[in-house]
This record gives C-alpha cells, structure tokens and sequence, in this order.
C-alpha cells in the first residue's frame, strides 16, 4: 500500500514539480547560450576597437545572464521545497484531510508516503541544479572553443589527482557511502522537522496557519541546532577527537569514521523523534478546522 501511496502523491507533485525541472534545464541552456554569444560579441567588439559603451553593455548582459541564473537556481530549490511542503500541509491539515484519514492505510504509511516522495523530489531538484551549473561552467563560461576546457581540466584533475591523493588518507569508497547515507539521513531529518512545525502550527492557529508553521519551523529549528550543538561536543570530548593530532591516516580514519558515524546517529535520532512526534500528533490530537 506504501507503494501505491507514493505512486498517487509522486503523481501529484509532479503535476507542478515536473514542469519546474524542465523549466530550470531550459533557462539554464538559454542563459548559457546566450552567455555564449555575448561574450564572443564582446571580444570581437574589442578586437574591432568598438565603443567603450557598446562594450560594457555587452559584459553587462553577460553578468546579468549570469545573475538571473543564479536566482533562477535558488527560486527552484525553494519553490520546490514549498510545493512539497503544501502537498503536505493540503493533504493533511487542508480540506483534503478529512479524505485522506478516511484512508484505509495506516497513519505510518501516510507519512511516510509524504517523506519518501519529498526527498525524492528534493534530490531530483538538487541533480538538476548541478547539471544546470555543469552545463553553464563547461559551454557558457568560454570565448574560444565549444567548452570551456580549464573547467574540464579541472573536473578531470580532481578524479585523477584529488582523490588518488585522498585515497592516502581516507578509505575514499567507504567515505563516499557514508557521506551518502548521512546526507539521506540529514534530509529525512530535516523534512520530518519542516512537516512537524507544518502540524503543530496547524494545531495551535485556527488562522493564518502558514504564518504559524513558518513561526514554529524557526522555534523548533533554533531548538535542534541546540541540541546538535551539545550533542557534537560532548562526542568530540568523550571519544577524545579534540586531542587528534592528525599526523597519521589512522587518526584522519578513526575522526572521519567516528564523525560520521556520530553525525548518523544524531540524524537517524531526530527523524525517528518527530516521526513519532507527527505521528502521536496525528492519532490523538488532529485539528482540521
């Protein structure tokens, strides 16, 4: 039933989210594109001895193609994590909620439903920000040839130097896996924090609960980087990761290991918490009106 949860809300958020993506992938291109031309247009408008004016509004087009792609790439991320957030407030604190725990599925599942198909958005929107930069960085970033190759040179000096030479100190695969895992870890986290000040908001404003899920989401989250805080300095004193001295790739292992692993257990602890929060919330004491 999870399963089918996911399909109808991946679904739903798609309708919006999907056409988003496109739109960013799109614009990037054009910028880039358009980047292209004016940075050639200004060299061969310098090349030609032309006006001074003519050759700062070109480079003025060039960096403001360059600003509005980086807006564009910031508005995406948020708008994307607002759309996912309303999908969730709507199905659950909206109209849509009396329909939704009419369901014969279990609140466990409703929620995560929600969790799973937010991070899957949310990653596919971070992949598509990257290949945007990848594309601008290579093709749009270049007066003289197809693609920009110091960019390329140094994607390519990082696989080939950077991580060989990282390999002398780290064990990279398993580094690789675990900053996967925590970053899994992390987002969860951070979603089921974002849907829980969305529920206590909604419970304790009979109005204007938006206002109240933003005012809660910045009460709980000065609370959990709190307890972040504690709770990473009494692991760096406790395991003793403020004497390393980092002299041998045995310390800079156990540091990064014992980091990471540290970093997991805060991260898996505070997604269970407010799993169980949202859910208690869900059970016992739901406000629809």
């Amino acid at each position: 039933m999870l399963k089918k949860l996911m399909k109808h809300d991946f679904r739903a958020l798609s309708r919006t989210l999907f056409p988003l993506q496109i739109g960013i992938l799109g614009g990037g291109l054009v910028a880039t594109l358009l980047t292209v031309l004016t940075i050639r247009i200004g060299e061969n408008t310098a090349r030609s001895d032309g006006s001074a004016l003519l050759r700062a509004l070109i480079m003025g087009v060039s960096a403001t193609m360059s600003v509005l792609i980086g807006i564009a790439i910031m508005a995406s991320a948020l708008v994307t994590l607002l759309l996912i957030c309303y999908h969730f407030y709507r199905s659950f604190m909206g109209d849509e909620g009396y329909l939704t725990f009419t369901l014969p599925v279990s609140t466990d599942k409703l929620i995560l439903s929600k969790l799973f198909t937010g991070m899957i958005w949310t990653l596919i929107n971070a992949v598509v920000i990257v290949v945007t930069l990848l594309i601008f960085s290579v093709f749009g970033t270049t007066s003289n040839s197809i693609a920009n190759m110091d960019v390329l040179k140094a994607i390519r000096m990082f696989f080939t130097d950077v991580l060989p030479q990282a390999a002398q100190y780290v064990n990279v695969p398993l580094m690789i896996i675990e900053t996967i895992v925590i970053g899994i870890l992390g987002l969860a986290a951070q979603m089921l924090e974002i849907y829980f000040a969305i529920v206590v908001g909604g419970q304790v404003a009979k109005k204007h609960k938006v206002l109240a899920a933003i005012g809660m989401y910045l009460l709980i989250n000065m609370g959990v980087g709190i307890i972040t805080t504690t709770f990473m300095s009494i692991v760096t004193f406790g395991e003793g990761l403020a004497n390393i001295a980092f002299d041998t790739v045995q310390e800079v292992s156990r540091f990064m290991t014992s980091a990471f692993g540290w970093y997991g257990v805060l991260f898996a602890g505070l997604a269970v918490l407010f799993f169980f929060l949202i859910r208690s919330i869900f059970k016992k004491n739901l406000n629809l009106q």
